[in-house]
């Protein structure tokens, strides 16, 4: 993500008091043009996927002691100027979680990847009990308390679901808001 990641470093700073940036593997210069943007960087040496990822930053995040953190993934299709309405759901509804709901009807998605989310959207819900429609967003904001109760073991893709899954069976209170 060499071409966008100190672009999104530094709007999602705007933001935020803090911004972590998990380089898994890569091969570019993500690593380098994060950090001299002012992100706090993490690089894991090999590939480990998105579940491990997300595992690497939330407990880099748990030693900074957060009181909401707010995750996007570093390949620009979520605008960090969006952060202020992610995060407004657990300040006025008392809310833990909040995923970004990116689709609607009017958005030109591939074939291939419509059917993958609803695939994982269903199956996500019916172990949830939770009607999600955007399971597999990586724009999402978490609360504190949320963070610290976040456990999960796949290291792919399916750690989205994983971690809604969980939390949702602990009960802490989980929404959906509109994206760009």
């Amino acid at each position: 993500e060499e071409s966008i990641i100190g672009d999104i470093v530094k709007r999602s700073l705007k933001y935020s008091s803090e911004v972590l940036v998990c380089d898994d593997g890569s091969s570019d210069n993500t690593y380098e043009i994060a950090k001299r943007f002012g992100a706090t960087t993490i690089q894991h040496n090999t590939n480990q996927g998105k579940g491990a990822t997300l595992r690497t930053l939330f407990q880099k995040a748990l030693e900074k002691n957060p009181d909401i953190i707010v995750t996007l993934d570093g390949d620009g299709q979520f605008l960090p100027e969006e952060i202020p309405k992610i995060i407004k759901p657990i300040s006025e509804q008392n809310v833990d979680v909040v995923i970004g709901y990116r689709f609607d009807d009017k958005n030109k998605i591939p074939c291939y990847r419509k059917i993958g989310n609803k695939v994982f959207d269903k199956m996500t819900s019916i172990a949830s009990g939770l009607p999600f429609r955007d399971t597999q967003s990586g724009f999402r904001a978490y609360t504190k308390n949320a963070l610290k109760e976040i456990s999960f073991f796949t290291n792919g893709f399916g750690a989205d679901s994983e971690i809604l899954i969980t939390l949702s069976k602990k009960g802490f209170k989980i929404t959906e808001e509109k994206i760009t």
